[in-house]
């Protein structure tokens, strides 16, 4: 187990630290402090163990990162997702959120968890996994919401090839929080294999996903997987006509799962390379970059665009503080809030 620190810059007087993880089994992952932005996850080639893949997308420069609103492999909060009306009632108040997505509220807002200095509490090092410990506390009413929000976020790489996040918050008023990662993966990687999504296997062991409107709000109705495109309980391969229309943006139900059980999968046909993903949340969102830019300035001079990356996003049911038929996403007073998910990398799919 390897771990490499290197300082980058400072922002409002905070170190911007970039720190490096390698597993005994040449797996690598490489996060800022900035966001929880991870830039780098590498796969070594099953045959070729001295010769590895990026699988994540990410920017050439470092300041793209603070600029730019792609969400590329960060922590998303206060709240993921979508908010209808950028507002929500909670104790019979009323509180309005910033309005970042049509009428609605995204992702935690204007600057979210992606666009804040997160402190480096500790890094742990065993002989089987490294430990690094983000803190940030979120004030009340940062971007609306209430409650001072203290929050902490393990990033996990052990010599299973897991990459395990831990999300850990508590409040001093009641809040609601929705936390999780938003990898996009290209299973392809950066090298002579390089391309879109298209070629990608992928399974969501989910029979049901929640039905939206127009603008990608849940209607409240929960519809049925079977015998339609959404259906991915087999291994699906992305085809073009697929992907065409938008491609998928939808929140799948894996409710009564535990970390033990297998929520999807994704892989690559030609690197063999891919991820297991395993939670204990009840949703997650399934999004094949429909929405993202036509050119983006890429890591390893390349140009990524519309397609180019795969999101699986676990989490809590989307706008269910507006929902009277979802689990609610509300955090008591004194309460802990939890959420877990395990990223299974493998190279022998």
């Amino acid at each position: 187990m390897h771990i490499n620190k290197k300082k980058l810059t400072s922002i409002n007087n905070k170190n911007i630290i970039n720190i490096s993880l390698t597993n005994d089994n040449n797996f690598g992952l490489s996060f800022f402090n900035f966001g929880g932005y991870i830039d780098r996850i590498e796969i070594p080639y099953k045959n070729e163990p001295n010769k590895k893949e990026d699988v994540v997308l990410g920017y050439k420069n470092f300041d793209d990162y603070v600029n730019e609103n792609s969400y590329f492999n960060c922590i998303i909060g206060r709240v993921s997702n979508r908010i209808s009306n950028s507002s929500f009632f909670l104790n019979n108040e009323k509180h309005e959120l910033f309005n970042n997505n049509n009428s609605n509220h995204i992702h935690g807002g204007r600057e979210g968890f992606n666009k804040k200095v997160w402190d480096i509490v500790n890094i742990e090092k065993s002989s089987n996994e490294i430990i690094c410990k983000l803190a940030y506390l979120s004030p009340d009413k940062e971007e609306g919401y209430p409650g001072n929000l203290n929050c902490e976020v393990d990033y996990i790489l052990n010599n299973n090839n897991e990459i395990i996040i831990k999300f850990w918050a508590k409040t001093d008023l009641d809040t609601i929080v929705n936390l999780t990662n938003h990898n996009y993966w290209n299973f392809h990687g950066h090298g002579i294999h390089y391309n879109n999504i298209i070629g990608h296997k992928v399974q969501i062991l989910s029979d049901q996903f929640l039905e939206i409107d127009d603008e990608s709000i849940p209607t409240g109705n929960i519809i049925k997987t079977t015998n339609t495109k959404t259906d991915f309980k087999k291994f699906k391969t992305l085809q073009q006509n697929m992907l065409t229309e938008g491609g998928f943006d939808l929140c799948y139900i894996v409710e009564d799962n535990n970390m033990n059980k297998k929520v999807a999968s994704v892989y690559s046909e030609i690197t063999k390379m891919g991820v297991e993903i395993f939670t204990d949340q009840p949703s997650l969102q399934f999004y094949t970059g429909g929405n993202m830019n036509k050119i983006y300035n890429g890591k390893f001079n390349r140009n990524y665009g519309i397609n180019y990356g795969i999101c699986i996003e676990p989490q809590q049911y989307v706008n269910a503080i507006n929902q009277e038929k979802f689990k609610n996403p509300i955090l008591i007073k004194g309460k802990e809030y939890k959420s877990n998910i395990t990223m299974k990398l493998k190279n022998d799919f």
